[in-house]
């Protein structure tokens, strides 16, 4: 590293890790994540103490919990995005039509982030509190329909910088963590027109996702349908079906913003 590149802060990379661990465990006490983490634990108490001062984090009991302080940041950061508004009335449009799961997803620094995410009649009550599905959630964009739609509209070099930086990590058996069978996938979708996700980010689900882009055909992000996989049928019809649905509410989208 030169002199004139910027250096990583390291006190500020540990409170960020502590965020996230005690986001991605629901919550943790000081002797959990003295085990989980490298520094050591009178280190972890300095940062878990400014943070909650701040009240980026609160305390019950023993156990530290990401604190409402947070809340007005990522309101923030999802409505200063113009896709938002219009994205999330076309989301709840597919819930309904489909009675699935359907969301709005697009693409920060090589990861897949929900900006809205809608429960259909038929879903509802049937996910557990331990779903992975909810607005603001991030996703890596190689085993999700949406981040596999949005891939395949870009160009070959931007795909190749993503997977270089996040790699290919298996969330199931299903996965695709080999780079030149990725590459094949893109291509079908490519060829299609949608994505599929069949049990590839998570066991018994399954989604179908298409890409929005920009008049110049740059990616901006995608809608998706998914559910369990009792639900969600593989016949051609059924599939047939929801892709229309999501090109209507693409093409009512980019007929709003452009």
């Amino acid at each position: 590293m030169t002199d004139d590149q910027p250096r990583p802060v390291k006190t500020t990379k540990t409170s960020l890790t502590v965020v996230r661990e005690i986001h991605d465990s629901n919550g943790a006490t000081l002797s959990e994540l003295a085990d989980r983490l490298e520094p050591a634990k009178s280190t972890l108490y300095n940062h878990l103490h400014t943070l909650v001062d701040e009240g980026f984090l609160v305390r019950d009991g023993d156990t530290y919990h990401v604190g409402l302080q947070f809340l007005p940041f990522g309101e923030h950061a999802r409505e200063r995005n113009p896709l938002y508004a219009p994205a999330r009335r076309r989301v709840y449009t597919l819930a309904e039509k489909t009675g699935n799961e359907a969301d709005f997803i697009v693409e920060e620094n090589g990861r897949a982030y929900s900006l809205e995410y809608a429960i259909g009649e038929s879903t509802r009550g049937r996910l557990s509190e331990s779903s992975p599905f909810r607005a603001g959630n991030r996703f890596y964009m190689h085993n999700c329909s949406s981040g596999k739609a949005m891939l395949a509209s870009m160009a070959e070099s931007r795909v190749r910088a993503i997977v270089d930086r996040w790699g290919l990590p298996a969330t199931t058996d299903q996965t695709i963590t080999d780079e030149s069978t990725l590459f094949d996938e893109l291509e079908t979708i490519r060829r299609r027109g949608y994505a599929t996700n069949e049990e590839e980010l998570l066991e018994g689900y399954r989604s179908i996702g298409a890409a929005v882009t920009n008049p110049d055909g740059a990616v901006i992000g995608a809608f998706s349908v998914g559910g369990p996989t009792y639900r969600m049928a593989v016949d051609e019809s059924t599939t047939d079906e929801i892709v229309q649905l999501l090109l209507d509410e693409i093409e009512s989208l980019t007929a709003e913003l452009f």
